[in-house]
């Protein structure tokens, strides 16, 4: 009797210790795959309501994958905001489909196949988004549609728990005034003033200033014009005499911009 309590007794304890080496063994397993995931935000492109207003009306996002297995993206985030529905595509393999949590949506997650690459598309168009009934719209509300003139960031959360991210800050305006000197040698010397915002700069390297656009204003009559570029000469001044003002805007290759401090000059 003793021998039978003995041989129960042993043959628990292996089973014990195999079921807690196969627990082990799975625990090893998926921080092992859990490491291998790696996604990089390649690349952002967005298209402006327009019309002077800062909200976006379409994100465009082109992630990568670094890994040898296929990822399940569960949840994508902007600004902390989720996005509720997006349109995706593989690039390799030719897939697309709608993936979220709205009725028209093929799945609620997203494969991303083998060092595959996906362009994900997000409609936030303001005109779109009434509510989560929206079959179209990206976002559960207009007030979490992104802005372009605060930062961006994007959020992606796997199946295993991993979360990749990417922060895009606008750009800063920074803006001097100098004056070249015309004229001379027998004509009147008179001084045009130059508008110079080669000094503005965008933080990070995952985007590029690509555009300068100033608003030069005739702080005597009101009249106000635009003038494009990183330097501007401002050789059109009906009377220098007067007193102006000029603000420069920065907009970066993701569709942030950045205001800068207005000067004045002339008087």
């Amino acid at each position: 009797m003793l021998v039978l309590i003995v041989v129960a007794a042993a043959t628990a304890f292996s089973f014990f210790v195999a079921s807690y080496q196969q627990q082990l063994q799975n625990q090893e397993n998926a921080s092992h795959l859990r490491n291998l995931e790696a996604i990089n935000v390649l690349s952002v492109e967005t298209t402006s309501v327009g019309g002077g207003s800062t909200s976006f009306a379409t994100m465009v996002v082109t992630i990568g994958s670094g890994d040898v297995n296929t990822m399940w993206i569960t949840d994508l985030l902007v600004d902390k905001n989720v996005v509720v529905s997006y349109y995706a595509q593989i690039v390799q393999n030719g897939w697309s489909g709608y993936i979220g949590v709205l009725s028209g949506d093929s799945n609620n997650s997203l494969g991303l196949p083998p060092l595959d690459q996906a362009v994900l598309t997000l409609n936030i168009s303001a005109a779109d988004c009434p509510g989560a009934s929206s079959p179209t719209c990206s976002f559960f509300s207009p007030s979490e549609i992104p802005t372009s003139n605060t930062y961006l960031e994007l959020q992606l959360f796997t199946q295993r728990g991993s979360l990749f991210s990417a922060v895009y800050v606008p750009p800063t305006a920074l803006i001097s005034v100098s004056y070249l000197q015309q004229g001379g040698g027998g004509t009147p010397t008179i001084e045009i003033p130059v508008l110079d915002g080669t000094r503005s700069f965008q933080a990070g390297e995952n985007a590029t200033i690509v555009e300068w656009t100033w608003t030069v204003t005739n702080q005597t009559t009101g009249h106000t014009w635009p003038a494009i570029g990183a330097e501007v000469q401002l050789t059109n001044l009906t009377d220098p005499a007067d007193n102006y003002s000029a603000v420069l805007t920065v907009y970066n290759s993701i569709g942030l911009f950045g205001v800068g401090v207005s000067v004045t000059f002339g008087g």
